[in-house]
């Protein structure tokens, strides 16, 4: 058994509290301190966090199943399905069965509806990244591949290449939105092209990837984020900038709308990913240097993080029904109360779910 990383499980818990930031913005401009500077702080500089469970996840796996040892794909995806995909398909039926009751809508159990959703990762709005992520797992032959050949080529030309591929293939996607009629006459075609975002994992293949080369050459990295601590800052510091600057230029300059916005400097954008590698590095360089400080606060979120994920945007709408339910209004509820208390009760209802499912016996 290989010793797990300190560093990449506290990663967890800081990606874990930038999730919870991007969707507790929607409701931002709603609260008693509706703001476009916490808007884009939430909406726009925690964007690293969705990206990076996969530069983490691309880590993990590369780290466990070494390249120059036998790899054996069935047990290995019998094992990642257990593990992700049943966890998924139980909580898409959760949501669904919830969302059914609150809107009086009985299309949510069709079973049509159902394998709509399960495919897609629709049952919620959060939760196809687990589609996704499976879809890495299934694949994982091919990333091995692929490491193996930028390896051979060079990993200071491939992983450059790669990351323009990766923007490149956003840049086609983002523009391709008016489908011929073929397509849009053809139920699951249309769907294929609509919901590419929600399972194509190649959208997030180099963050993988760098994840991944990161776990074999982790000596060569921690090394960098070592002794090149303050250029690193420098580096994330810039670039979160050059995000907020473009985020107000649109805002103030061009009065765009501020959902538009999100969407032009989302984690797939040339801004958006350039800032989650900028993040990720600076928050390993940071774990890294205060690895022997106290972080009992930051290690229990983090392990408890998948819960967390799974429970907390359903914790977020029954705290803004209690709250109009109780005649509160919105408008009287700072932004910052509102995230802490979902943070605070979605830990403490994923410690119980955790306690729960350890007392079952199979």
């Amino acid at each position: 058994m290989k010793e797990r990383n300190v560093i990449f499980d506290n990663l967890r818990g800081i990606c874990m509290l930038g999730v919870i930031a991007i969707h507790t913005g929607s409701y931002v401009m709603d609260s008693a301190t509706a703001s476009e500077h916490i808007f884009m702080l939430l909406e726009v500089l925690s964007r690293y966090s969705v990206p990076a469970f996969f530069f983490i996840s691309g880590y993990g796996l590369f780290y466990t199943y070494a390249l120059d040892k036998p790899f054996a794909y069935w047990s290995f995806i019998k094992k990642r399905l257990t593990s992700i995909g049943v966890p998924y398909v139980i909580w898409s039926l959760l949501y669904s069965a919830v969302y059914g009751f609150a809107y009086h809508d009985p299309q949510n159990w069709s079973l049509g509806e159902l394998l709509f959703k399960l495919f897609f990762g629709t049952a919620v709005y959060h939760i196809y990244f687990l589609v996704i992520l499976m879809w890495f797992y299934i694949l994982f032959p091919l990333w091995r591949k692929l490491m193996l050949l930028m390896e051979k080529c060079s990993l200071k030309l491939s992983i450059p290449l790669l990351f323009l591929a990766q923007l490149y293939l956003y840049k086609l996607s983002a523009h391709f939105w008016g489908y011929p009629d073929w397509i849009v006459q053809n139920y699951l075609i249309y769907n294929l092209y609509q919901y590419r975002l929600n399972y194509f994992p190649f959208f997030y293949l180099f963050i993988f990837m760098l994840g991944g080369v990161i776990a074999l050459h982790y000596k060569t990295f921690i090394s960098l984020i070592r002794n090149h601590f303050t250029l690193i800052t420098g580096v994330f510091l810039l670039s979160a900038s050059v995000n907020a600057a473009v985020f107000y230029r649109h805002f103030y300059k061009w009065n765009m709308d501020l959902e538009d916005i999100v969407n032009t400097l989302q984690q797939l954008s040339l801004y958006g990913l350039t800032y989650t590698v900028a993040a990720l590095f600076f928050f390993c360089a940071l774990l890294e240097k205060y690895k022997n400080k106290e972080l009992s606060w930051l290690q229990k979120l983090s392990e408890r993080s998948f819960l967390i994920y799974l429970v907390h945007p359903f914790i977020m709408d029954q705290l803004y029904t209690l709250l109009k339910f109780t005649g509160v209004p919105f408008t009287l509820v700072p932004m910052q109360i509102f995230y802490l208390a979902i943070v605070i009760i979605s830990y403490f209802i994923a410690v119980g779910i955790h306690k729960t499912v350890k007392t079952i016996k199979i």
